[in-house]
């Protein structure tokens, strides 16, 4: 048995907050990927590669501990040359604190999307290509997330 007047309370409440939240939004997310968050310093984002800073040692494949690090040798270099397995990795940071020559840096691009799992198996050769965000490449406007006392988080121009 229906309670209409009970019912229609509960539909006008609904209502209520449905017009609240049109005519006073109060929402932290952005419209990617038309808008961007500029990530914090210090984000672990994608991983850069520079070849010609790496002496080869291999101390980033030796002190991954999801095993996403690996050197892969060519005719040419005896010793081989860091890639990384993205399926893998788990964005710790311990490759780029442990290589002597800063060879391993970790960058703020965080969004890229990939459409099949062997693109997330990258080489040296594509390692050591700046991954772009493809928000950032498509002119997305860059926010930067701040706090305010009374809304708590919101997003400003950066």
């Amino acid at each position: 048995m229906s309670k209409p007047v009970s019912s229609f309370k509960l539909h006008l409440r609904a209502v209520a907050t449905g017009l609240k939240y049109l005519l006073f939004p109060n929402r932290i997310t952005v419209y990617y990927p038309e808008e961007y968050v500029e990530p914090p310093e210090g984000y672990r984002g994608l991983i850069r590669y520079y070849p010609e800073r790496c002496i080869q040692c291999g101390l980033c494949a030796m002190i991954c501990p999801a095993s996403a690090m690996k050197m892969y040798r060519t005719k040419t270099d005896r010793k081989g040359r860091p890639g990384v397995n993205y399926q893998r990795c788990i964005f710790c940071g311990f490759c780029v604190d442990i290589c002597p020559q800063n060879a391993l840096e970790m960058t703020k691009v965080h969004d890229v999307a990939y459409e099949s799992l062997n693109e997330l198996v990258v080489p040296p050769e594509r390692f050591s290509q700046e991954p772009v965000s493809p928000a950032v490449a498509g002119g997305a406007r860059r926010l930067k997330t701040v706090f305010d006392e009374e809304r708590g988080l919101r997003h400003e121009l950066a």
